[in-house]
């Protein structure tokens, strides 16, 4: 720049050359400023009045206390925040250090005040030969990686864990898709993704070498590791890796996570009516978001899906243990995001407190006593650490300030220097509250007053009218409109004092604080372990209150193929409106079952409660039904409803022929497959044969398959093939009204009645009644009911042979025009 800078801008330029892509909190005294194009946008995206400096440089600025409220609409928007901190006390006019301590984006968030409960994940992506895909949530330390064959697969695993920032190379082309799913997508420097920067960050990994990552994966946990690193400042992060394989659970491809409304609903992306919005009511955070984590990978391990039955069900039985404990469970704090606070010296004295009384009530939850293992193992193995409970109680006052830098957070008496310093400051208050009763006398002032201001220290403050012939030691310090201020050399004095105290006893009480968190973390693998058992006990708690609560039964799991239910419910419809139970038995004999009915009798329902009860029973949950048998299912896929892909040149029809494409390519025969209406939405006689030959495929792989359609002509597969039966959901009619009983039996209906249904959708009149005109019409499916009206006319009792034949070659050469 051409005009000639102040130092502090100066400084402001050199810092903000380094910290280009974000925007630059500058702490000037009580406020953080920004300047220029940040404190342009800042203006903008907060609302926040834009002045100038000097007539040169705009700029705004917002209070340091308040400063997480401003940072979180930014953090929000997908901005970048450096924070940049005053890290030496003002002397003087002397220009004060200052230095970047804290890069905060939406990924790398730590800050309780810019968090939910659920995960915060930023995510890494890299494509070679397989594409690998690394987590990491830097508020609790969860890290993980895992790989897939191509970027549809890639995207399946976005939405399954839905992360807030996600990386990816610079080359990296097929971006579209995670762009719809994730709201920040950085391209970085394909150089960033580099082996060897990868290894040296990794390092430090405790379990690092003993995975075998292949190169992607190593490439993906490097580049988000380092991420995170530059962001939050830390050199050594306290990080285990853990490696998921997709063949250790049950495989949710994007579409089924989507159709079946596992975590966000259809209408509006929201949690409600989902189906974990219905099982959720754990009471802690930890264990809110282990549930998803559950939903995200249901089992496959039937030994373990029955430990959780079996403690569930143990819950479920207990119900005044079962309040006890979960009253007992609310007292405990997010352990998850205080130890990893503490761990990356970003916790508060508050943090302190809060795992200080959780761990008092892991202590009480120790002593329940349960039958089933997993309740047993989970509770015997909790660390209550009462010596760190101790510890931080003699040392940390009950309701601490949150910032350990305002005072009073030691405890008196935990610290003998620290009692003796705030004795000797309280000594020196106590002579200046004599010094006012004694200055009141001598003047004959009788409203003279001692006060403290952090800019003029203390002072003697006098009406403006009575400061007239005071005693020569006053000497004037400021003048107010209705007072004037003085110091005394006594009071001056004791100021000094005063302040050399209060500076010797803030910094003993950061030490002795930074002590205390050194301590706890030197437990922190154990404040981890007892956190990962509450919150599992958490959720078994939550699925045994939903079981109560919902009148859930427990499932039969086993490594077999059948999945029998009686009375089965949608765990999300039957919470909101009346519900009619349905049965499902899909067996080897009966493995395919063609579903047919009009629209609206709950055929979509039906498909889809069968995939939840399945799922709920692979995550060790009870299940909405009087009885169920749910063989081990290794995916499950879905195709409901029509939708198009415009912005990539795709119909209708050609995404659904992709997805089906999809399906029968991965799926296996202990895959569940739920189809709705396949070939709908092209030309009637290719939709059947596509789903004819389809049905026919899925029946030579073995596969569970649940088949709506109004192809009323698939009914004849049943005669045909021995795994195929049909069943349908019917509609009464009586006095010219509709009735849906949504009740699922066997046979297949022979009417779709969508006239009737678009009657009862206020279609017009006119239209309803032309409908039905053409319907009933001889030429509604062009020239077949003409040569039927022929063939019946004729009379062939009363033909020579010769004219049969003749009328037969008519018959078959009018049947091939109209095939072709």
């Amino acid at each position: 720049m051409s005009e000639k800078l102040t130092p502090m801008m100066e400084q402001y330029y050199r810092i903000k050359q380094k910290y280009k892509d974000a925007l630059l909190f500058f702490r000037v005294g009580d406020f953080y400023e920004l300047f220029d194009d940040d404190a342009r946008v800042a203006s903008k995206e907060l609302g926040i009045v834009l002045t100038s400096r000097d007539k040169k440089h705009a700029m705004c600025g917002v209070p340091h206390h308040a400063a997480y409220s401003y940072i979180k609409k930014l953090i929000e928007k997908g901005y970048k925040v450096a924070i940049c901190e005053q890290v030496e006390e003002p002397t003087g006019k002397k220009l004060v250090r200052r230095e970047v301590v804290r890069v905060i984006t939406p990924g790398t968030v730590v800050e309780e005040e810019l968090l939910t409960t659920e995960s915060n994940y930023l995510m890494a992506l890299f494509k070679r030969e397989k594409v690998a895909l690394a987590f990491l949530d830097v508020s609790t330390g969860e890290f993980f990686v895992t790989s897939v064959k191509n970027v549809d697969e890639a995207i399946c695993e976005v939405l399954k864990y839905s992360p807030v920032e996600c990386l990816i190379p610079e080359s990296f082309e097929e971006v579209e898709e995670l762009e719809k799913l994730v709201k920040n997508v950085r391209r970085i420097e394909d150089e960033q993704f580099n082996l060897k920067r990868s290894l040296e960050v990794l390092k430090d990994v405790a379990n690092f070498q003993a995975l075998e990552l292949s190169e992607e994966e190593i490439l993906a946990c490097g580049a988000v590791l380092n991420y995170a690193k530059n962001s939050l400042l830390f050199s050594k992060p306290a990080l285990k890796l853990q490696k998921l394989e997709r063949s250790e659970y049950m495989v949710l491809d994007s579409t089924t996570i989507k159709n079946l409304e596992i975590f966000r609903n259809l209408v509006d992306g929201g949690r409600r009516g989902t189906l974990l919005d219905v099982i959720d009511k754990t009471v802690t955070a930890m264990g809110s978001r282990l549930l998803k984590k559950w939903l995200q990978r249901p089992l496959l391990d039937v030994t373990e899906i029955e430990r959780r039955l079996d403690a569930v069900e143990e819950l479920k039985e207990k119900s005044f243990v079962r309040r006890v404990l979960r009253e007992t469970l609310e007292d405990v704090y997010d352990l998850e995001r205080i130890i990893t606070r503490l761990e990356l010296g970003k916790a508060n004295p508050k943090d302190l407190v809060a795992l200080k009384n959780s761990l008092k009530a892991v202590g009480k939850i120790k002593k329940f006593d349960f039958q089933s293992k997993k309740l047993r193992d989970l509770v015997y193995g909790m660390n209550p650490m009462e010596e760190l409970c101790s510890l931080i109680e003699k040392a940390i006052v009950e309701d601490p300030p949150a910032n350990v830098k305002d005072g009073g957070v030691i405890r008196e008496g935990f610290d003998e220097e620290l009692d003796e310093l705030r004795k000797a400051k309280k000594e020196q208050e106590e002579f200046i509250k004599r010094l006012e009763e004694r200055e009141r006398k001598r003047t004959g002032i009788d409203n003279l007053r001692v006060g403290y201001n952090n800019v003029f220290g203390y002072y003697i403050e006098i009406p403006k009218s009575k400061a007239k012939n005071l005693p020569r030691y006053y000497i004037r310090k400021q003048t107010l409109v209705n007072a004037e201020r003085f110091t005394i050399p006594e009071l001056k004095d004791r100021e000094e004092k005063i302040l050399a105290y209060e500076e010797r006893i803030r910094i003993l009480e950061q030490e002795i604080f930074e002590r205390i968190r050194r301590e706890v973390v030197r437990h922190a693998e154990k404040v981890k372990d007892s956190a990962e058992r509450v919150a599992e006990l958490d959720v078994l708690c939550s699925l045994a209150e939903v079981a109560t609560l919902y009148n859930y039964t427990r499932p039969k799991v086993n490594e077999g193929f059948d999945i029998i239910i009686r009375d089965g419910r949608h765990p999300a419809v039957e919470t909101t409106t009346k519900f009619v139970p349905n049965d499902v038995n899909l067996t080897e004999n009966s493995r395919i079952l063609i579903i047919t009915g009009p629209n609206m009798a709950g055929k979509s329902t039906y498909l889809r409660q069968v995939a939840l009860i399945t799922i709920l029973a692979q995550i060790g949950s009870f299940v909405p039904a009087s009885y169920a048998v749910v063989g081990i299912v290794d995916k499950i896929f879905t195709r409901i409803g029509l939708v198009d892909d415009i912005t990539r040149g795709r119909s209708t029809f050609m995404v659904e022929m992709l997805e089906i494409g999809r399906i029968l390519n991965n799926a296996t025969k202990r895959s569940l497959i739920l189809l709705d209406e396949v070939g709908k939405s092209t030309g009637t006689k290719e939709g059947l044969s596509l789903a004819w030959a389809i049905i026919e495929y899925l029946h030579e792989l073995g596969a569970k398959v649940l088949f709506a359609t109004h192809y009323h002509e698939l009914s004849k597969l049943e005669n045909e093939l021995a795994g195929v039966k049909n069943y349908h959901f019917r509609l009464k009619e009586e006095n010219g009204k509709v009735e849906f009983d949504r009740k699922i039996r066997r046979g297949f209906s022979k009417e779709s009645y969508g006239i009737k249904i678009a009657e009862m959708a206020n279609l017009p009149k006119r239209v309803v009644e032309r409908a039905y005109e053409i319907l009933n019409s001889e030429n509604v499916n062009g020239e077949v009911p003409e040569i039927v009206e022929e063939i019946s006319k004729i009379d062939v009792m009363n033909l020579t042979p010769v004219q049969a034949l003749v009328e037969l070659e008519r018959i078959v050469r009018k049947c091939r025009e109209l095939k072709s």
